[in-house]
């Protein structure tokens, strides 16, 4: 094997080298360069409002974790935006609703776009997808000279005066030399211990702040409500002002007439309060009669309707005139008299002529003067018979 290796010394020495230059350039394709010839990909247009210093070949990554490539970058839209064409491995679906912003690793630059997915669920982006630019949606760095010229436009606010007493307030305060600003920093010191001391507390002040701002926020839309009703309640005032003044200045005088009548109907008003207690106390004494009245009217009501049926009321008239008989006797309910007397003399006053009246004090009699027919002169109508003996 050695007088092998001896004689074949050189060739081997050069197949060494050639492993080692394929197993560097593997390295350097496959973990340097990213090359990949079994990885499938697919491709997303992304649309930016600048290109924010990215260049092909810059990485795409998914919350800072690589997973593709910037493959081209071109005008679109007259120059009116720009279309980065990104190429993604296949391994990796990134969801539609996702935030795109163009970052850089450092300073120097190294931009990339990255995807920052609000959710992990479908749908996904599918190859030749679109990205539309949206300002809520994808960001590009503000560049320097934006940057210039804003710090420029505020530096052009500040009045060079005002500056001047700001410095001049900052000379005096630190005038007095280090022992001034060591005593202000051994404040702090101080404040800070006694803060670090109270930490519990204001641990909990902090966390009673946050249920108050939460609550605050939950009744929003009804403070908005309340606050735009009385937005137009106020503005109703306002415009009632005149006729709220006339109202205002009259009220006095009616208050005066109105204090003018009620003194002048305090004697009425209590002349019918005293008739009031007086018929409700009559009321009250009468109660037991009323109880008998409404069930008597409610029995002759329904004896009232029983004509009527089928729609209609049936009844019979009488046209022709019937005599009635007057007697001077005043009659007295039977359930008032209890002593069973009856009513002595009980003669009819207008008998109609040519008709008898029943009875036995109106039988027929001789045609002559005081035959009986009649009550004798001179006794009282109303007297009664003697009471039964038992």
């Amino acid at each position: 094997m050695s007088k092998l290796f001896k004689q074949h010394k050189l060739l081997l020495a050069n197949c060494t080298l050639v492993l080692v230059f394929v197993f560097g350039a593997a390295y350097l394709a496959i973990d340097v360069m990213r090359y990949n010839p079994l990885q499938r990909d697919y491709e997303v247009t992304v649309k930016l409002d600048r290109s924010g210093g990215l260049q092909e070949g810059n990485d795409v990554t998914m919350r800072g974790y690589r997973i593709g490539q910037v493959t081209s970058i071109k005008i679109i839209d007259s120059g009116g935006s720009i279309a980065a064409v990104a190429k993604i491995d296949r391994r990796y679906q990134v969801p539609q609703d996702t935030l795109v912003s163009v970052q850089a690793l450092s300073a120097a630059g190294e931009q990339y776009i990255d995807f920052k997915p609000s959710t992990d669920s479908a749908p996904y982006l599918k190859n030749g997808a679109v990205i539309d630019h949206n300002d809520g949606k994808v960001r590009t760095p503000t560049p320097v000279w934006e940057v210039l010229d804003d710090t420029t436009l505020l530096v052009s606010q500040v009045d060079p005066k005002q500056f001047k007493v700001i410095l001049d307030q900052l000379d005096i305060a630190l005038s007095a030399g280090p022992d001034q600003l060591r005593a202000l920093v051994e404040g702090a010191s101080i404040a800070v211990a006694g803060l670090h001391n109270l930490l519990p507390q204001t641990v909990n002040l902090v966390k009673n702040l946050q249920v108050i701002m939460a609550t605050t926020s939950h009744a929003q839309p009804d403070l908005q409500t309340l606050t735009r009703n009385s937005g137009s309640l106020l503005d109703q005032f306002n415009k009632a002002d005149g006729e709220l003044q006339q109202v205002l200045q009259a009220a006095p005088k009616q208050f005066e007439a109105l204090g003018a009548v009620l003194d002048e109907q305090r004697d009425p008003l209590t002349s019918v309060a005293t008739n009031l207690t007086a018929i409700t106390r009559a009321a009250t004494l009468r109660a037991p009669a009323l109880r008998l009245l409404f069930p008597s009217l409610g029995e002759g009501i329904g004896a009232f309707g029983i004509p009527a049926h089928d729609g209609e009321f049936h009844a019979m008239i009488d046209i022709w005139p019937r005599p009635v008989c007057k007697y001077d006797t005043k009659p007295e309910p039977f359930w008032q008299v209890q002593d069973g007397t009856f009513p002595k003399w009980n003669y009819c006053t207008n008998p109609p002529p040519g008709q008898q009246i029943r009875g036995a004090a109106n039988v027929p009699r001789p045609n002559i003067p005081d035959n009986g027919s009649f009550m004798p002169p001179g006794v009282d109508p109303n007297e009664r018979t003697l009471k039964p003996v038992n």
